[in-house]
């Protein structure tokens, strides 16, 4: 068998293979702990090249059509399914985030900013402990093999180039935001709640005392309470974390049958 003939068995083979790597590659860009500038590029396509061998056996994948307008369309069908994918994890570390942005300015942390190398952009502080936080803990409770499966149900619910859209999809999409910040206020409540009583506390010494500058005291007694009271929360914090990556995969088949099904 000469190089020709061996180029036209394996050349429809790999285009049934693009289908399975545009999906994980959607997946790839948008997701929370990969889709960083730290991670070179050929690393990230080394990922998802490695993902789709592991996939392929699994996976019934259709030849693709003879049309190139059915082609270009369906292969922006199946990177769009993979963003699908990718938007609830990162919406979901996004609440984590804002948790995070939210107790940083009622501690004072407002003016405080690292630089993120991950994004290269300013970054409050306490956004980035919960941010890195979350990670760790998705991380240890293998929830990324959860995402990887749930790009092999993926084909399952739509199948390639089937995706359609329904009436169901924007109300997904919005449940997945009322989440997030649904999330973020569950994190930042017992702050809130701590930080409110001290700063009632300091309002009426302000008035008993007048003397006493309670302007200049304010800001290391509010950190104080702050981290004492995100130290006490932390069991707190990990079982929401748990809670929330358990029930993230129920979130995806959720989006991934209404697309399947519009």
């Amino acid at each position: 068998m000469n190089a020709a003939q061996t180029l036209h068995l394996a050349l429809p083979q790999f285009h049934t293979f693009s289908i399975l790597l545009v999906r994980i590659a959607g997946l790839i860009s948008v997701f929370p702990i990969l889709n960083t500038r730290t991670i070179p590029t050929p690393v990230k396509a080394g990922l998802v090249t490695m993902l789709g061998l592991v996939l392929a056996p699994m996976i019934q994948l259709p030849n693709l059509p003879s049309d190139p307008v059915t082609v270009v369309a369906g292969i922006t069908s199946e990177f769009l399914i993979g963003l699908t994918i990718g938007l609830a994890v990162r919406l979901l570390f996004s609440g984590f985030q804002i948790a995070g942005e939210l107790i940083g300015t009622q501690m004072g942390f407002s003016a405080i900013q690292l630089l993120d190398p991950m994004s290269h952009q300013n970054t409050p502080l306490v956004a980035q402990f919960q941010l890195t936080l979350g990670s760790l803990v998705f991380l240890s409770l293998n929830a990324h093999l959860l995402v990887v499966h749930a790009i092999g149900m993926s084909f399952e619910l739509v199948p390639p180039f089937g995706a359609r859209l329904s009436d169901s999809i924007a109300g997904d999409i919005i449940q997945l935001a009322q989440n997030m910040l649904g999330v973020a206020l569950k994190l930042a409540a017992p702050m809130f709640a701590t930080l409110l009583t001290v700063n009632a506390i300091l309002a009426i010494l302000g008035r008993a005392v007048p003397q006493m500058n309670i302007f200049a005291l304010s800001f290391p007694i509010t950190i104080g309470a702050g981290l004492i009271s995100m130290s006490l929360a932390m069991p707190f914090t990990l079982a929401l974390f748990e809670q929330e990556f358990t029930t993230l995969v129920e979130t995806i088949l959720a989006l991934l049958k209404a697309l399947g099904h519009g």
